[in-house]
């Protein structure tokens, strides 16, 4: 059981002056043990002044001073004492180990007999679940040292990160005291480390996705479609033409109409859609297939962006994120440090998110939209984009998918995850 300490709490600055603060605590004891032992001291003493007992004397004016100089030494204990962590990288894969560094520093001439030293990091970050009890919500490391005059101290900490997400690591706790542990004082450091461990990427395999056959319908005709952005001349007006293409500074030169000509599109660009609303049942999350849809989601724009594609990213998560469909690493890592950070929680349905981005999607595009359970409004908005000239895909992760097309959208069917835990790896950026 836990003994809950009374707490006194004051600010004070670190030894170099910096803006570095922390939490100085005064720490009491269970039953008042020690206290009770100093009154009796100075019941002693007083009895043996009015008694003459010189022994008892001695020995009573002897526990008060040293008593009062442990006070003294646990006021200064913590003073000038400073401790850092830094880890060695930032930014983490799943399973990957990094160092955590620590430095300790004593910048004062009084020696530290005792010190312990608390870090707290992320439960599911060590872990890789989440915590049972919402009591102690971080996973506690403890060393405890003594350190003497003007003395610095580092060593590492091997961790191991087991689950994604943006994580603080932090804060530190120092407790130390005097020789005899009278009076031990806590100081709290509120300085975090970031530390941002992306979403895991496995290949495409052992996810079930055949994404050969999911561009290639794409591929096959994608040079119908014309580039906006593109103009490669004029020509002269047709009846069919859109009003939109004519070019009315070129058609008042030629004294008759001329409409803009664009270049065909020669690159595939793909959209992945995370439906984070559709994970919950009955205002409940599935954890493990969300999880698996974040996964597939990552290892889904790693390999299109490893086969020089456009991709993008929208997830109507709290709050919603959108990725414009763009290629190059710098996408890639946009799209993993997004998926690093998405939350399930969603703020409105996916048809209502997407319709702002819609219109901006470019003609031809996959949309590949990553779901639990494919709702009415799905279909619907997957057969608007058909409609619209784009080629949409489902992809239902769980148990509860469907595996039939639905009038011709074809829908993927990604495997539980204790069937692809074996196939699980890192591919490297």
């Amino acid at each position: 059981m836990k003994t809950s300490w009374p707490r006194h709490l004051s600010r004070l600055k670190s030894s170099s002056g910096a803006s570095e603060q922390g939490f100085t605590i005064s720490l009491g004891y269970p039953l008042l043990f020690h206290w009770l032992v100093l009154v009796t001291a100075g019941g002693l003493l007083l009895l043996a002044g009015f008694k003459h007992w010189v022994p008892l004397l001695v020995i009573a004016a002897f526990l008060l001073v040293a008593a009062a100089m442990a006070s003294l030494w646990s006021r200064q204990s913590l003073r000038a004492v400073s401790c850092r962590l830094s880890p060695a990288l930032n930014r983490a894969f799943p399973d990957d180990k990094i160092d955590l560094n620590f430095e300790l520093t004593n910048g004062k001439w009084l020696f530290v007999p005792w010190l312990e030293i608390e870090a707290e990091l992320p439960y599911r970050l060590v872990k890789g679940q989440p915590k049972t009890s919402p009591l102690y919500a971080k996973e506690r490391l403890r060393w405890t040292t003594a350190v003497s005059g003007g003395q610095r101290l580092n060593w590492k900490y091997t961790l191991e990160c087991k689950y994604r997400g943006d994580y603080n690591l932090g804060p530190l706790r120092l407790r130390c005291g005097d020789i005899f542990g009278l009076f031990p004082k806590e100081i709290i450091l509120p300085r975090f480390e970031k530390l941002l461990v992306y979403p895991r990427v496995v290949p495409l395999d052992s996810l079930g996705l055949p994404l050969r056959e999911l561009m290639g319908e794409t591929i096959a005709y994608r040079n119908i479609y014309e580039d906006m952005s593109q103009t490669t001349g004029m020509r002269d007006y047709h009846s069919d033409d859109p009003m939109k293409r004519i070019h009315w500074k070129a058609s008042a030169r030629h004294e008759r109409l001329q409409v803009r000509q664009y270049e065909s599109t020669t690159s595939l660009n793909l959209l992945i859609i995370l439906d984070v609303d559709s994970f919950y049942h009955e205002s409940e999350l599935d954890e493990e297939p969300f999880e698996l849809a974040v996964t597939t989601a990552a290892s889904l724009a790693y390999e299109v962006n490893r086969q020089r594609y456009p991709v993008g990213l929208i997830a109507s998560s709290a709050p919603g994120m959108q990725i414009p469909v763009r290629s190059g690493r710098a996408q890639l890592m946009a799209i993993l440090e997004t998926l690093a950070r998405v939350q399930p929680k969603a703020c409105l349905p996916l048809h209502q998110q997407f319709d702002e981005y819609r219109s901006r999607l470019p003609v031809g595009t996959i949309t590949v939209m990553i779901s639990h359970s494919v709702s009415p409004a799905l279909i619907g908005l997957a057969h608007k984009l058909k409609r619209e000239g784009h080629s949409p895909v489902l992809v239902s992760v769980g148990e509860r998918t469907p595996t039939q097309h639905i009038r011709g959208i074809p829908i993927v069917t990604v495997r539980s995850p204790g069937e692809i835990t074996a196939g699980f790896g890192r591919a490297a950026l």
